[in-house]
């Protein structure tokens, strides 16, 4: 396990690819941990939700509509990671433009870009 979470704290893309592949098998359980404590969340320019708001966004919007993004890219900026790909949710679908800012083995913060 430790050598699990020391290849996550040295690669912002695997982390990212971890919480992708954890959406398309719907493991919410895996996705809730991916993410730091106090992470953050915005659509677009938008209001950024933080803390115990992000977590019932997480569980409403991702977890519970079985978000997950088909055919993912991935473009890797130092601890900045861009997914683009399709995007489908229960009732859902668009393309994907995720910006996810990795701390250590943890997504400090997920903005959805239009």
């Amino acid at each position: 396990m430790n050598s699990n979470i020391e290849n996550l704290q040295n690669n912002p893309e695997l982390v990212v690819q971890s919480l992708i592949a954890a959406m398309s098998e719907n493991d919410g359980e895996k996705i809730r941990s991916l993410f730091h404590k106090n992470a953050q969340q915005a659509y677009g320019n938008g209001e950024w939700k933080s803390g115990k708001d992000f977590f019932s966004w997480l569980e409403s919007d991702i977890i519970e509509r079985k978000g997950q993004v088909d055919a993912p890219q991935f473009e890797i900026n130092g601890h900045e990671v861009v997914v683009k790909g399709q995007y489908h949710s229960r009732g859902y679908t668009n393309k994907a433009n995720f910006l996810f800012t990795v701390e250590g083995d943890k997504i400090k913060s997920w903005q959805m870009r239009y």
